[in-house]
């Protein structure tokens, strides 16, 4: 095959051999987010990666930029993941802000069951070095963003309190969660992200809705 697309019951189908650098760049995410949690970013090593991935060095840089890409792109897959955009669309398509509220706080406890330990690599990381501050900067905007959105949905519809408004729920919730909320509370009182989110749902729609039952 020369690697055009070929039809197959009319579905387009790509050849195998196009598939290799996707299967190839998500082993090598795969491995740096292992070792990157396992050992630290800093710790870990090129040279590792490639051999948990089965690749060669060169194909780390090549394919993913080394350690300072591989960063980037596993925060793209976190803050751009499908969990995201539907998340926040299902907020914007509810009138409901209780149901808001809980489709948000929600949507952050499954963010980070499955990308907590990449947002505490980054967190650990970026004060120590420009680049991965960068990429957290990217991080947060890319919340504040879609968190912003939300919001101000909320105040279109009328659930913010009477002193509350879009802008100044934003700050509230980003205080209360933020990227990395579900984390510190975990840390400081030893509960799971259960119970975390529990806490920190009642306390970020008593501040910011006019009615939180």
């Amino acid at each position: 095959m020369d690697g055009t697309p070929i039809q197959f019951d009319g579905a387009v189908v790509r050849p195998r051999r196009d598939e290799y650098p996707d299967l190839t760049r998500a082993a090598v995410l795969d491995a740096a987010r292992q070792l990157f949690a396992e050992r630290g970013f800093f710790q870990a090593k090129v040279q590792e990666i490639a051999k948990l991935s089965r690749v060669s060095q060169a194909t780390v840089y090549a394919q993913c930029g080394g350690k300072q890409g591989l960063l980037r792109s596993l925060m793209d897959n976190w803050t751009q993941s499908p969990m995201v955009r539907q998340s926040e669309q299902e907020c914007l398509s509810s009138d409901d802000p209780a149901l808001v509220m809980r489709t948000l706080t929600d949507a952050y406890l499954r963010i980070i069951e499955e990308w907590g330990d990449v947002v505490q690599v980054i967190i650990d990381v970026a004060p120590h070095d420009e680049e991965s501050r960068a990429v957290l900067d990217t991080a947060q905007q890319r919340h504040n963003l879609s968190l912003a959105a939300i919001c101000r949905h909320l105040e279109d519809i009328g659930a913010l309190r009477e002193e509350v408004d879009a802008e100044r729920a934003t700050q509230i919730i980003t205080y209360y969660y933020g990227i990395d909320g579900l984390l510190r509370t975990r840390k400081v009182f030893g509960w799971s992200f259960e119970r975390s989110n529990e806490w920190l749902s009642v306390q970020a729609s008593t501040a910011v809705l006019a009615s939180a039952s």
